[in-house]
């Protein structure tokens, strides 16, 4: 999936503050009080909007059902996995199938929501590949999507679309990799966290280096640049290699498998 920025044109913004310093605490420790999911919440609120005044919707980027997110869903399953962090949500279609496959996941979604998906939607249900992720919604419900993301904006129509999860979702407005270092800082350890933002190498190493014991797995695989390279899944073999993880892969998915656990766990990408 492309992330908001390379949707909108809009180049990242950069945040030159330290995760301590976003938290109001410079260079010290952190304190207490800014510890935990309660106060990631505080700081990190819900919008203000009257949720269910429009209709919500499901938008997976997953080509409706062919990227391969199977070997995601078994892994939260076997692992008990209760909390994840979902580095870029687009308008949470993602979201809904990570909660849905179990009750116990509570899920810390990173997304800046900037800029506006509208037009997007619109060329994604044009492009003969693109718009299979829409094939299951209507041309009136294409339109009334792309109407209310002009009108009230990606962040508040992707929190309508979770609103029923409103007890497991968190929503962090920031860009990765430097949200990852602003919950580490938080003292929050997620299990599991998936990739799918700027396919940058960044975002791995950062995930890897302040969260060593989380499964790392993401989306993808197969998505070529514009030259044609398969950019996130030369990364992802890259760090593999570095680390000793094997690659376990289905479609555009894809899942880090430690040194530590057995080879017949899975094939190698």
């Amino acid at each position: 999936m492309a992330d908001a920025d390379s949707m909108t044109g809009t180049p990242p913004k950069t945040d030159k503050r330290t995760a301590r310093e976003a938290v109001g605490e410079g260079t010290g420790p952190v304190s207490r009080i800014n510890l935990g999911l309660k106060a990631l919440l505080r700081d990190n609120p819900w919008p203000e909007f009257g949720y269910g005044e429009i209709e919500p919707f499901f938008l997976a980027l997953d080509g409706n059902g062919r990227g391969g997110r199977e070997i995601i869903f078994d892994t939260i399953r076997k692992r008990n996995i209760q909390l994840m962090v979902e580095v870029g949500c687009f308008l949470c279609g993602s979201t809904l199938q990570w909660l849905r496959s179990s009750d116990k996941l509570t899920i810390i979604g990173v997304d800046p929501w900037d800029g506006n998906w509208a037009a997007y939607i619109e060329r994604m249900a044009l492009d003969p590949i693109q718009s299979r992720s829409v094939w299951h919604l209507g041309d009136e419900q294409v339109a009334t999507i792309v109407a209310n993301l002009r009108r009230h904006g990606n962040f508040c129509v992707a929190m309508n679309n979770v609103r029923l999860y409103k007890q497991r979702f968190y929503p962090v407005r920031r860009h990765s990799p430097e949200a990852l270092s602003y919950l580490h800082v938080r003292g929050i350890v997620p299990e599991l966290i998936y990739i799918d933002a700027g396919k940058h190498r960044d975002d791995l190493d950062a995930a890897y280096k302040l969260f060593p014991n989380a499964v790392l797995c993401g989306d993808d695989w197969l998505w070529p640049d514009e030259k044609g390279v398969l950019r996130m899944q030369e990364h992802v073999k890259a760090f593999a290699a570095e680390h000793g993880f094997t690659v376990q892969s289905s479609r555009q998915s894809w899942l880090l498998i430690p040194p530590d656990q057995a080879p017949g766990e899975a094939a190698k990408g």
